[in-house]
């Protein structure tokens, strides 16, 4: 019976010893080859207050949860946070920034040729382009003197309220998000770029124009 199991184990070793032989070939070369296929993950922890939460396992069409902590207790069985990190946090990570770089970017300059031209006024105009060329930009309202409200758009859409008006006896300037249903548009009103853009932690970036 001995004999038996021995050879039981001996022919389950050799039939799994080519396994062992192709990881230890992927170790030397680490590249893909026909028997292994290498797809680039990464490994997040993820803490909150200062406490492990949630440990993710990015790949590049799934994001899966490998671990949860007791601050997170039960969010692997949330189906609500599941589709959230397969859908809306994948599509964020996947980006490339390029285009809320280009937006911020875009957007910073008409706040700059607004401030420009109320330093070279002091007034504001109810004709868009005398302050600014920026085809993506509109005027909601505009007094002059007062100040008012220009709208920035992103894909034709309203997203971004640009506000002039008193702050502390300034004339100054704040934005703000404008939520719409264009996917771009929250995109981008959503990033940290975004954010450092229009508030601090208690209070709107206010931008002084005199």
């Amino acid at each position: 019976m001995k004999k038996i199991a021995t050879i039981v184990l001996s022919l389950y070793s050799l039939s799994y010893a080519n396994i062992y032989e192709n990881l230890s070939d992927f170790a030397y070369k680490k590249t893909s080859d026909k028997n292994v296929k290498v797809e680039n993950a990464k490994i997040v922890h993820f803490y909150k207050n200062n406490k492990e939460c949630l440990d993710l396992l990015i790949k590049s069409n799934q994001v899966q949860i490998l671990k949860t902590y007791n601050s997170c207790k039960n969010l692997d069985k949330d189906s609500n946070f599941n589709d959230f990190l397969n859908h809306d946090f994948l599509t964020l990570y996947k980006n490339d920034g390029q285009i809320i770089q280009q937006i911020t970017w875009d957007l910073k300059n008409a706040m700059q040729d607004i401030m420009i031209y109320y330093k070279l006024h002091y007034s504001f105009s109810r004709n868009k382009d005398d302050m600014s060329k920026n085809p993506n930009l509109d005027i909601l309202n505009m007094d002059p003197k007062e100040g008012g409200t220009l709208l920035y758009k992103v894909n034709n859409q309203a997203c971004v309220g640009i506000e002039l008006l008193k702050h502390n006896s300034k004339m100054a300037m704040k934005v703000y998000g404008i939520e719409n249903l264009d996917k771009k548009c929250k995109f981008f009103i959503e990033s940290p770029d975004f954010k450092d853009i229009s508030y601090t932690a208690k209070d709107f970036n206010w931008y002084y124009l005199e």
